[in-house]
This record gives C-alpha cells, structure tokens and sequence, in this order.
C-alpha cells in the first residue's frame, strides 16, 4: 500500500470529483466566513455523501471514528464508530495519523490517495480531509473518500482502438426464451468502417444492419461452446462469436481472400488479396 499527500489551496485539476469540488469550495467560504461547522457543511447538498464520509475527532494525539458511511465500512470494516485511529489495523495508519495531525494543527485542507487493500485489483483510493474547529481545542475532521477504479476508462479505449473488428449485443428474446435477435450495445471504429455504419448504436438492431440481415446466427448463440466454434460465413465476413453472462460479441474479419482498402473519403473498400481471385467488391 502506498499514499500521497497534496496540501494546498486547492485539490488536483486532473484529480478532482464534483463532489470533492463542492465540498471544498463551501468548506472555504464558510471558514473565510467564520460559521464553519459540521451541519452547514453537508446540509442542502445534492450529493450523497453520507454513504462516503467519515467523521473523525481529535483525543490528544489519536482520532476516534463518530461517524463511517456504508460505503467505507463494507470496504475497510474495521473503521467503526467508537474505535480509535490507533487501533485500526490498517498498514497505513501512522501515514493517515500523521496526516491528520498536520490538518487538525494548522486548520488546512489535506487532499489524499492511496492504495487500497486489493490494491492487486487496480483500487486507487482519494480522500478529501477538511478540519472544523470545535470548542476546547478539539477539531473534527470530515472526509470524503472515493474509489477510483481506471480499468473501465482503459477497456473502453482499448475496445474502441482494437485492430479486431468487434460488435456486442444484448440478446431480443421470443416467448420461448430464444434469441431471435440484438441489440447493439458497443461497437468498434474498425467495425464501423467494415459494417459502414457512421451514425447512433441507440435502438439499433444487429439484423438492421444490412451485412447481418440474412446471417444464421441464433442457433449458434444456443449451441454448446464447442459446437460454436467454427466460423460463420457472409458474403463479405466471417464471423466468430464471443458468448458472455448477459450479451454476446461478433469478432468481424473480411472474408478470406478479401482485404481492406481505405479511400480518400474514409469509406471501406473489399478487394481481392494476394491469393485471390475475382472482382473487385466495393462499398
């Protein structure tokens, strides 16, 4: 596990949430304002933040958690209220005691990230720590953590920017629970200048797309794995299929013999490879 810290006037451009975002610029308007507290700083907020916050409050040199969202619990639940700080068996906790320290001390913002425990799982975790002054001496701070989880972002891109050219669809079902068609959920820039298809997926169905309006798909879908595996054939492609839990996906390959061209208008052309012969299929 690992942390950074990032003490300022303000949290990360390239790092921050809207929440975090809002939490911080009412934080400083109410403290520029002196009528800082707990209550004012969360009440009339269109995010929810209980489910992420915790509240912890000073006892000489350790914190007692008052308050841990669900959120936080089910990911770290050994942060309940009425523990210390010093009692969490996190391996970080002399990182965030120091940290909080630091805020509780000086009354400054503290903007956190750190590793979580299954860091293995690509967890990045941030935490925003804002220090409220109570009487006596004693600070509350108020934090706000989020789980920041890239793997979709870089997915998404790689899916998109695949060299393959692939199609997902959700299955339409008849009354007798057979696939009888699909529709498209995600396609690829390689399948859009194969399929030559430039406008909206929305409410798109795979057998409106002209290349797939007459293809002998939906037996396969049902068929065990092992009987799919030989590759479905059209005029121009073959096609493999990718079987999941709730969708199902088309690797889409030009037909053998037939090769790509790209035109001066981005439009996709089929023409014959080396080892073909024939004419010339155009788009």
């Amino acid at each position: 596990m690992a942390i950074e810290v990032f003490n300022g006037s303000s949290i990360p451009r390239e790092l921050t949430t809207a929440p975090m975002e809002f939490l911080w610029a009412k934080w400083k308007t109410l403290n520029d304002t002196n009528s800082l507290t707990l209550q004012r700083l969360t009440e009339e907020c269109s995010y929810q933040l209980r489910a992420n916050s915790t509240h912890l409050l000073s006892v000489g040199d350790d914190f007692a958690y008052i308050y841990v969202g669900e959120a936080l619990q089910a990911a770290y639940s050994e942060s309940v209220p009425g523990t210390l700080l010093s009692d969490n068996p996190s391996p970080l906790k002399r990182e965030f005691a120091e940290v909080y320290r630091q805020v509780a001390k000086r009354l400054t913002p503290a903007f956190i990230r750190f590793t979580g425990t299954r860091s293995e799982n690509g967890e990045l975790w941030q935490r925003l720590v804002l220090p409220i002054p109570l009487a006596g001496g004693a600070v509350m701070l108020m934090m706000y953590s989020e789980l920041i989880n890239h793997q979709m972002e870089v997915y998404e891109h790689l899916f998109r920017t695949a060299s393959d050219a692939m199609v997902v669809a959700c299955p339409i079902t008849n009354d007798a629970g057979h696939t009888i068609d699909g529709w498209i959920v995600m396609m690829n820039d390689r399948a859009r200048h194969l399929l030559r298809f430039e406008g909206s997926i929305g409410n798109l169905r795979l057998t409106e797309l002209p290349q797939f309006a007459d293809i002998d798909l939906w037996d396969r879908l049902h068929a065990p794995k092992s009987a799919a595996t030989s590759a479905i054939t059209t005029a121009e492609f073959d096609l493999d299929i990718m079987r999941f839990s709730h969708v199902f996906g088309l690797r889409i390959r030009p037909k053998t013999g037939l090769k790509t061209e790209m035109v001066k208008d981005d439009t996709v052309t089929l023409v014959p490879g080396d080892d073909a012969a024939g004419t010339r299929v155009s788009s």
